[in-house]
């Protein structure tokens, strides 16, 4: 790719070596560390955080990388001054409700572009994170989850030059990769088993009642091939039967 603002195919490569890098997580963390570590190598910055943030509840969930590693940290309400003027401020002209209030889940949103910055300075979470030494910010949103608003956010300090528009283009391509990831660690937080692409649609079609001679042509395979899936299937959930397979998967086969 070529022009100005246009990203490379070393861009486009470098980022699906990042977004590749994540291994099933075994505790609880809201999203993949090492994704997270991998693009701030990419499009360096202070901090990078991926947020969840139910907003009746006002309860907020983030997993963040900078120098001082990788932190988590949740929090409910008004708990601390931090919180007290972000939900004060969310629903304002100022505030960070963004993708909530318009619902344009497509759009990054550059702090340093927009019109409000001068005016989001002087109000009092604005000065609070200048205080900070904060000086630009940029938000990837993401399509709600279950009523769960998702959203990446990278800060700069005085440290760094504003995002460049080439950081930005990337972020935008790794969007709607970075939502796919997430849905797929909250499969696994919930105890979805680690199955293949093809073995999912393997299960699907057991779901309707189909035999393996009828799913064989369905899907494009000799129905020896559809055995050797569903013994592999079997291994992996350790069940017997194609009604214990179904149980074990049932929660899941209709957002897989």
């Amino acid at each position: 790719m070529t022009g100005r603002w246009s990203i490379t195919d070393t861009d486009v490569g470098a980022l699906l070596d990042v977004l590749g890098r994540h291994q099933p997580a075994t505790s609880d963390d809201i999203f993949y560390a090492d994704v997270l570590t991998g693009l701030r190598e990419l499009i360096p910055c202070d901090e990078i955080a991926f947020q969840l943030m139910d907003v009746a509840e006002q309860r907020v969930r983030v997993l963040c990388a900078s120098d001082s590693g990788v932190e988590r940290a949740e929090s409910v309400g008004m708990d601390n001054e931090w919180h007290t003027l972000f939900w004060q401020q969310f629903w304002g002209e100022h505030g960070c409700a963004g993708p909530v209030k318009t619902g344009d889940y497509t759009t990054v949103l550059h702090h340093a572009e927009t019109a409000r910055s001068r005016a989001h300075d002087n109000t009092p979470f604005g000065s609070l994170i200048n205080g900070l030494g904060l000086k630009d910010e940029v938000l990837v949103p993401m399509t709600p989850l279950g009523g769960t608003d998702r959203r990446l956010l990278l800060w700069r300090t005085t440290d760094y030059p504003d995002f460049s528009p080439r950081e930005k283009a990337m972020l935008a391509l790794a969007r709607p990769h970075l939502a796919e990831l997430h849905t797929q660690r909250d499969r696994e937080s919930r105890g979805e088993p680690h199955l293949t692409a093809r073995q999912w649609e393997v299960l699907r079609q057991v779901a309707t009642g189909a035999s393996n001679t009828q799913i064989a042509p369905t899907l494009g395979l000799s129905e020896a091939t559809v055995r050797k899936h569903l013994e592999n299937v079997f291994l992996r959930l350790g069940v017997q039967s194609r009604t214990e397979a179904l149980a074990r998967v049932h929660g899941f086969l209709d957002v897989s």
